[in-house]
């Protein structure tokens, strides 16, 4: 594979139906399925309308680049205890996408926190 032929798009992602994820480059509108396998843990940083970055290669997806922060819905959490300082001020958390993280103490469910895509720590 030359480097020269591999493309960086910009794309959306869709949507998801059962184990394949959707995806829409933004100039041609060209469409590209891909499993749920393929992405591995992409797929917990997903959500609908997402602004990111296909990489291309003769027409096949290499792999999906996210923006470097996203920020998501608090799904589930538990209460935060006042002066709990066992996690460094953080508790557990689901978010809407699935991805579990740990989160301020004062977070609580439906809100929202900004997530670092490389690290799956809140910023």
């Amino acid at each position: 594979m030359d480097k020269a032929d591999v493309i960086t798009k910009n794309a959306v992602y869709l949507y998801n139906s059962g184990d394949s994820y959707s995806f829409m480059e933004n100039d041609s509108g060209e469409m590209h399925d891909l499993s749920k396998d393929s992405l591995e843990d992409v797929v917990l940083y997903l959500k609908e309308n997402m602004d990111l970055f296909l990489m291309v290669y003769k027409g096949n997806v290499l792999n999906v680049i996210l923006p470097a922060t996203v920020t998501y819905k608090i799904k589930s959490t538990v209460p935060g205890v006042k002066g709990d300082r066992a996690q460094a001020g953080k508790k557990p958390a689901t978010l809407e996408t699935g991805l579990e993280l740990m989160v301020p103490l004062h977070k609580n469910e439906g809100d929202e926190v900004t997530v670092n895509t490389e690290t799956g720590e809140t910023v």
